[in-house]
């Protein structure tokens, strides 16, 4: 989420250097980005203070006309006071772990709760930069290394896909095994369209990715290729994929990257907040039914951080439901 500041920067200030200290994880996914001149620093993630101490060595002598306090979490938190920097902008009372007493200046608290991209897009308007719309659409600068690419035209034959990566960061934003085999079932006999699982090494990736295949046709077509993908060729599957079929899940912001349309399933946060950047016209979400069922209260009464933390959230998108949108996606493609 974070490509579209790096565009408006390198678009407002073309001359101004940009440094990227970054988790060691997620580097991969955004490598790409040194083609526009971003620097990137990675690290470990933070586990304890010899870790904050080595990155405080590691950035000794450099000092930053700004730095963009982009996370607020404990763990983030102490990263900061290791970085000079002239103006350390982050966020203001508000935010959780008392982030604001690790920076100097915050950003304006919206009216309404915005997307995370767009909170992060605020970052470079206290720099006195301008948003244009074209930071808000793609391309960002994210491209598939070339061994990647080569593997996905191998992976992938010609033709067009339905990408499924079923799995989120948690559980309980997870949808039914039996709901995700249903939907590829019709979407295979109405457009003869072949799905691919995505996922990663984890066993629960691993248990969901099978008990889908258990209950798939035996006329439909499927390649599974959860845990068997690097992050560049998960970018370059992706990059393939007539559209994409996810939960909340890193995968619908790779695909967003790239101009594929994402059916992305929302109930435990709205899809406005963390769904695909200004492109959740086919997502289903059931954030504010979810809200009323379990909390018993409207979505506008809640914070703005507000979850449903209720394993009856993620049921309550049908196939049906998921299946509209679909067809309406690959209209469009």
């Amino acid at each position: 989420m974070v490509a579209p500041l790096i565009k408006m920067i390198r678009r407002e200030w073309p001359s101004t250097s940009i440094t990227w200290i970054i988790g060691k994880a997620a580097h991969p996914a955004v490598a790409s980005l040194e083609r526009l001149g971003v620097e990137f620093v990675v690290i470990e993630k933070p586990r304890g203070i010899g870790d904050y101490l080595a990155l405080r060595r590691q950035m000794k002598g450099r000092c930053f006309d700004a730095l963009f306090c982009l996370q607020a979490s404990w763990r983030a938190n102490f990263i900061y006071p290791c970085i000079r920097a002239r103006r350390k902008i982050g966020y203001g009372k508000g935010a959780r772990d008392m982030h604001s007493l690790f920076v100097r200046e915050s950003v304006p608290e919206p009216s309404a709760p915005p997307h995370i991209a767009d909170r992060f897009l605020q970052f470079a308007e206290a720099l006195g930069g301008n948003l244009n719309d074209a930071d808000t659409k793609g391309p960002w600068g994210l491209e598939p290394p070339p061994d990647a690419q080569a593997w996905a035209q191998t992976a992938l034959p010609a033709g067009r896909w339905l990408a499924v990566s079923p799995c989120s960061s948690k559980a309980e934003r997870d949808w039914p095994a039996e709901s995700y085999a249903e939907v590829i079932n019709a979407t295979w006999r109405a457009h003869g369209l072949p799905a691919v699982l995505l996922g990663g090494p984890s066993s629960r990736d691993r248990a969901m990715a099978d008990a889908i295949r258990e209950k798939l046709a035996p006329e439909t077509r499927v390649i599974d290729l959860t845990g068997q993908t690097t992050v560049p060729q998960l970018l370059a599957a992706l990059s393939r994929c007539a559209a994409l079929l996810a939960p909340d899940t890193g995968a619908v912001h790779i695909a967003r990257a790239f101009a594929r349309p994402v059916v992305g399933l929302y109930a435990v946060a709205p899809a406005s907040r963390t769904g695909p950047y200004r492109a959740a016209e086919f997502c289903v979400d059931k954030f504010a039914e979810a809200a009323r069922l379990v909390h018993g209260r409207d979505p506008e009464t809640l914070s703005r951080s507000a979850r449903v933390h209720d394993p009856r959230a993620m049921k309550l998108i049908t196939p049906q439901e998921v299946l509209r949108q679909i067809d309406r996606a690959l209209a469009q493609v």
